[in-house]
């Protein structure tokens, strides 16, 4: 049975479940007191959780919306905003790729370490200047950008608009980053990942993997993408959290940082973020 939501507020569905990283970061977002967050678990199985959430509804639906990661399922629009998948359900994706992008933040992470430097049992040394981290968010970006290169060939490939699809990455999934980031050897892996759809879908082959490889690989070799930061953006975050983390300070506590970020984001820098916030009150507003 569904919680008990007044009228006057809006169920935002998201990924994740109680206490992970979506729900958190929704939480700090929206406008206190206008929404209830509801957690599906992954985004496949969202459209389907929200027809069971509501069906339970003996009367009129409460206003609702979904939210998820864009992860590898649609190219970011030009300017900063939310991307509304077709449906009549309204579920909308990320403008960055995942919502730990919105944690790889100079600002944020000094913020945290200069919180921690002097704390009992902290084993990290002073905080890194916010030029010096500035520069290990892009030197991590230009490691991660063969693998993004080819990860977003793989979903090029997808076969259609529903499931199943093919995987973009051979390893454990997003966050697991593989220990060679040589784009000839991503490369490789992902041609025999390839191999072994190829028997089971028309039109996945190597060879066009390979053409869209090379394209993604020139876009995220231009000097003005890494001038835009178009990374922060276009790379998944929890590959790039992963790889930053480990250039910041030896077993930097990156989970217990990605919470801390999740309740410290300024949405004021994120168009997305704040028109979801402006989504939700809206909708809310109309229903009193």
């Amino acid at each position: 049975m569904p919680s008990v939501v007044d009228p006057s507020t809006t169920i935002v569905f998201c990924e994740g479940h109680e206490g992970s990283l979506d729900p958190l970061l929704l939480a700090h977002v929206l406008p206190v007191g206008r929404a209830f967050v509801r957690p599906v678990g992954g985004k496949r199985g969202m459209r389907a959780f929200i027809e069971g959430y509501l069906g339970t509804y003996q009367h009129s639906p409460p206003t609702f919306l979904g939210f998820r990661d864009r992860d590898f399922d649609a190219e970011p629009a030009a300017q900063s905003g939310l991307i509304r998948l077709p449906g009549e359900k309204p579920i909308y994706l990320t403008h960055r790729a995942a919502v730990e992008n919105y944690f790889i933040d100079a600002d944020l992470i000094w913020q945290y370490w200069t919180e921690r430097e002097q704390a009992p049992g902290w084993n990290h040394g002073p905080a890194l200047s916010l030029a010096e981290i500035e520069d290990l968010i892009a030197k991590s970006a230009r490691e991660l950008a063969g693998y993004q290169a080819v990860r977003w060939a793989l979903a090029s490939l997808k076969p259609g608009p529903r499931w199943p699809e093919v995987a973009t990455t051979w390893t454990r999934g997003s966050g697991s980053v593989p220990t060679t980031l040589e784009y000839s050897d991503c490369l490789a892996k992902a041609c025999r990942l390839v191999e072994s759809y190829s028997d089971q879908l028309r039109d996945v082959h190597t060879d066009r993997m390979t053409e869209y490889a090379q394209a993604y690989r020139e876009q995220f070799s231009d000097e003005q993408f890494f001038a835009n930061r178009g990374y922060l953006v276009w790379f998944h975050g929890k590959d790039h959290l992963v790889r930053l983390c480990h250039q910041l300070a030896p077993s930097f506590p990156r989970r217990h940082y990605a919470a801390w970020a999740a309740e410290h984001v300024d949405i004021g820098k994120h168009a997305d973020l704040q028109q979801l916030a402006d989504l939700t009150l809206f909708s809310a507003e109309e229903k009193d």
